[in-house]
């Protein structure tokens, strides 16, 4: 049998416009997917930055408390990472009432790295250099700076009270005086115990 075929009948397939609408609805869709992806790695990177920056600032702070940097004076202290493989990871560390150096404001008046800024700092420490009493316990504040990522923050701040004779260790003359003051009596108590 034979069928018929009518003589008006459209032509089955897609029309250009149809494409052309398919194919600026999957481009959107893949731009969106892709921007996504971009921003979740951007996002990943600056958590492990802020994971890595907490641990190293935690380790610092563990030499600190350890009294590994009792010999330093000053009552701040910069350094970087690199001997644990983080070149460009940094920290500065300020004892006591002392507060970090303000980076932003520093470059902004152009005293960030002049000899006169480091003057201005070293004559501020000399002036609250005075006889301090020892309190029990020492606020240690540690910034570490890490490598920007878009608009993100790239640095962490952490504060600990540290027992003060940790920090700054055990005063010697101190400690000669409380020696050599029960010294005395403790040096004939000792009973021996004989056969």
């Amino acid at each position: 049998m034979r069928t018929l075929r009518r003589a008006n009948s459209p032509r089955a397939g897609f029309t250009l416009a149809e494409v052309m609408v398919t194919l600026v609805i999957v481009g959107i869709g893949l731009t969106l997917v892709l921007q996504g992806l971009n921003t979740a790695k951007l996002t990943a990177a600056q958590t492990r930055n802020l994971k890595l920056a907490r641990d190293l600032a935690v380790l610092t702070l563990g030499q600190v408390e350890a009294g590994l940097f009792q010999e330093d004076e000053g009552e701040r202290m910069f350094g970087s990472y690199a001997e644990e493989g983080y070149e460009d990871f940094s920290f500065e560390v300020v004892f006591g009432d002392d507060t970090l150096t303000d980076v932003e404001q520093a470059l902004d008046e152009g005293a960030f790295d002049t000899w006169d800024h480091r003057r201005s700092l070293e004559e501020e420490e000399e002036t609250e250099e005075d006889e301090e009493a020892v309190e029990p316990y020492e606020t240690v504040r540690i910034r570490v700076t890490f490598p920007a990522i878009r608009d993100y923050k790239n640095d962490l701040v952490l504060e600990r009270w540290m027992d003060w004779e940790r920090v700054y260790g055990v005063d010697e003359e101190e400690m000669d005086a409380q020696l050599g003051g029960s010294g005395g009596k403790d040096a004939g108590s000792s009973t021996g115990g004989g056969k």
